[in-house]
């Protein structure tokens, strides 16, 4: 049985369990639409402010419809040669920018990690030995390790990304030995979203590994008790 079963937790502790969990579910879910009534709030105002200088009629709901025509041609535009050149050149102005370069950069491989492109930051999920020997913890596989750390190394080390709970933009970047690291099977969004959750949130196809091994744990101490009577 594990140790947090909730048969074996009082009433107060399950309900504060649950509650936590749905805070950090909802959460995500409350500051992407915080931050787009923010941003829909401020074209609404600047659509109806420019439509009254117009003389023209304004209904409620032409900024919704403002932020999608750009959120389309810019997706649109970002799809052709020239439009892809110029989205190079912008990228390349902003992370000349003190500070705001590194917002961007954080931001962009973020993005990346969640939606797989090719050259993701994240490449895979891992689990080492960290702080110390015996206690394990979630991290990110990014590149493997070249120039001066590897030269120096006496064997080969992997660059990995140890994330912070429940803010996973920041962390430690560790040189781990190859051979010690554990390829886990769940992508990178899984493990985003397990160590936002602070353990919360286990993938379903390991939660359904576990219900699984309990049953067999079980009938094979039956064996060995009746072949113990016997």
């Amino acid at each position: 049985m594990m140790p947090d079963d909730p048969k074996k937790l009082s009433a107060r502790a399950v309900v504060r369990r649950y509650f936590v969990t749905g805070v950090l579910v909802l959460l995500p879910l409350a500051v992407t639409v915080w931050l787009l009534w923010r941003i829909i709030s401020a074209v609404e105002g600047g659509v109806e402010r420019l439509m009254e200088r117009l003389n023209l009629t304004y209904y409620v709901g032409y900024g919704l419809l403002v932020v999608i025509a750009v959120i389309f041609v810019a997706g649109l535009f970002a799809q052709n040669v020239i439009g892809r050149k110029l989205v190079r050149f912008v990228e390349n102005l902003v992370t000349k920018i003190p500070f705001v370069s590194k917002v961007y950069l954080t931001v962009q491989q973020i993005r990346d990690a969640f939606i797989g492109r090719e050259h993701a930051l994240f490449q895979s999920v891992a689990v080492i030995e960290y702080p110390r020997a015996g206690l394990y913890t979630i991290c990110f596989v990014t590149s493997r390790a070249e120039g001066e750390v590897q030269h120096k190394t006496e064997e080969p080390v992997v660059c990995v990304f140890v994330p912070t709970t429940p803010n996973p933009t920041s962390g430690f970047l560790l040189f781990v030995p190859e051979d010690k690291l554990i390829l886990l099977s769940m992508t990178v969004e899984e493990a985003m979203k397990l160590v936002i959750s602070g353990g919360a949130l286990v993938p379903q196809h390991k939660v359904d590994e576990l219900q699984r091994a309990e049953p067999s744990a079980s009938s094979d101490s039956d064996q060995e008790s009746i072949s113990g009577e016997s």
